[in-house]
């Protein structure tokens, strides 16, 4: 029987169905027009690996000098802002096209070359690079939704075991949130003082812990812009049912419950509410809106058991705190675009304005084809004067 070579590039020409690369690549523009990592805008690309913080927030503004006609003004001071740099993290990531996915095509390619390139293989074929390249621009999307809800709600983005087993550990991007916008509850004042939130704190009043933030925030840190609480979705779901919360929302909605000081009238008119109701009467008690975060991520693990991978799923956004934020854009993506030296024009393309670079390579000796993207973006905050989290629950 003879065997017929064909060129590995052959199969990735066959499932673009006529298109380039690149055109390929741009469906997916389409297809993810106007996703945002809310509060965070992307900045122009860089040509070096280095983010900068630029802070832009200043201390509060006072009031002019009264003075004769004649006399100048005088100076007003200038808040302190410090800014920060450091290196952009690079992202890598690839999946293959080789003879254990699909060994009987290619079986059927090397005994009949040409013929066998029929509709059906075409199919194939562009069903693993649509595979492969969607899955590479969400995997880059999601990394930064994990960064943007790790920064808002913990004041930093790290890099460990939990969002990176099989590469780096131990890098931590700290934004210079000072230290006093950090609260941490602790005993019988948490709201919960178990992980699954079903024991609460006999001492937690969670609205009046709130108001008493927000209040700080306008008082003593001088931030009188629109604001809103940011906490994960199971948090939230969590203390709608709080009997703290519902008792003072049943003494508010519920005004003759006061006379029952016990507040077991006011829990029980509350308790009657629906979900949509509590949280509309908590957003009134707080007097900022609140806005819940259900937001997930799977990571690529080894089994330690029998050494296979798995996927794990971990939360973006900490179960244990609650983030107050200003309303709006808090910060940019920075970037930088991937060099391609190297690589044959027609095997890269760009994607998301050059930030991500989608590129080919084959690798015979494997009987591989590799779909590898990289890219290297960092959300960076710029009004860590204005953020403030607390650690709310066990």
């Amino acid at each position: 029987m003879r065997i017929e070579p064909i060129d590995f590039y052959k199969l990735i020409e066959l499932g673009l169905g006529g298109d380039s690369w690149q055109q390929f690549v741009d469906h997916y523009l389409e297809k993810y027009e106007g996703m945002v990592i809310d509060g965070f805008e992307f900045a122009p690309t860089s040509i070096n690996y280095t983010w900068q913080q630029l802070v832009a927030s200043t201390t509060v503004t006072t009031l002019p000098t009264y003075v004769d006609p004649e006399s100048p003004g005088y100076e007003k001071q200038r808040g302190s802002a410090k800014g920060q740099t450091g290196n952009i993290p690079t992202q890598k990531a690839f999946y293959s096209l080789n003879r254990t996915i699909v060994r009987e095509k290619m079986q059927l390619i090397q005994m009949f070359g040409s013929a066998a390139l029929n509709e059906d293989m075409q199919a194939v074929f562009m069903n693993l690079l649509d595979e492969s390249v969607d899955g590479l621009i969400k995997g880059y999307y999601n990394s930064l939704t994990n960064q943007r809800m790790q920064i808002v709600s913990t004041g930093k983005f790290s890099i460990d075991v939990t969002n990176n087993p099989r590469g780096l550990k131990g890098i931590t991007f700290d934004f210079g949130i000072d230290s006093n916008h950090f609260d941490t509850l602790s005993g019988q004042n948490r709201w919960w003082t178990n992980a699954d939130k079903s024991t609460e704190g006999t001492s937690a009043d969670p609205i009046l812990y709130m108001k008493t933030w927000v209040k700080k925030i306008r008082n003593d840190f001088h931030y009188y812009g629109p604001l809103t609480i940011e906490m994960a979705k199971e948090t939230l779901d969590a203390l709608v049912l709080h009997s703290k919360v519902l008792t003072r929302i049943g003494r508010l909605l519920y005004p003759l419950s006061v006379t029952d000081a016990t507040g077991a009238t006011a829990l029980q008119y509350a308790q009657n509410l629906d979900e949509e109701a509590v949280k509309a009467a908590i957003t009134r008690l707080v007097g900022v809106p609140i806005v819940s975060r259900d937001s997930k991520a799977f990571v690529d693990d080894w089994n330690t058991e029998d050494g296979t991978l798995t996927q794990r799923q971990i939360e973006n956004f900490s179960l244990t705190n609650i983030a107050f934020i200003p309303t709006g854009t808090i910060g940019n993506i920075q970037g930088v675009t991937p060099l391609t030296m190297g690589y044959e024009p027609s095997k890269v393309a760009f994607y998301d304005s050059n930030r991500l670079v989608l590129t080919q390579r084959a690798n015979p000796e494997t009987h591989s084809i590799y779909i590898e993207s990289e890219a290297a973006e960092l959300c960076v905050p710029n009004l860590p004067k204005y953020m403030f989290i607390c650690t709310v629950s066990a």
